[in-house]
């Protein structure tokens, strides 16, 4: 007499560590590719804001610069006064731009790795539920 063939629970443990840890190692591959795309695009966006933070910068000391050419000309004859002050206003107008538009990315950016944290909150509340289901 044969004894019946064991349930598929019961086929051995080998199997169901190799299937676990598969399962595992697909998980996190897949976590570890979704922080290397966000560590990309926060590098790429710290970049931009750091070129505008620069350029910001550096036209509103342009305008400072032309700005006091302004009051040092303010008392000199009369034409040149106005190309001063239109060269200095438009440097202080677009660095103040330059510098509102940084401030709006770092503002509005989402915070760093908020998909991976996300996906590892799902992954965790998952496994809690199949390990609370097995024990029930």
């Amino acid at each position: 007499m044969s004894l019946p063939d064991a349930p598929a629970e019961r086929q051995g443990l080998r199997p169901a560590v190799t299937r676990v840890a598969r399962a595992l190692v697909g998980m996190l591959s897949t976590r570890a590719e979704l922080a290397s795309v966000e560590f990309t695009e926060e590098r790429e966006r710290l970049t931009k804001r750091l070129a505008l933070v620069a350029g910001g910068g550096l036209l509103l000391a342009f305008g400072a610069l032309f700005a006091g050419a302004f009051v040092i000309v303010l008392f000199w004859d009369t034409h040149r006064l106005a190309a001063i002050a239109a060269v200095a206003l438009a440097h202080l107008a677009v660095g103040l731009v330059l510098l509102a538009k940084a401030k709006a990315i770092g503002r509005d950016a989402p915070s760093p790795f908020a998909a991976t944290i996300d996906e590892l909150r799902k992954d965790k509340e998952l496994l809690e539920r199949a390990l609370d289901d097995r024990g029930d």
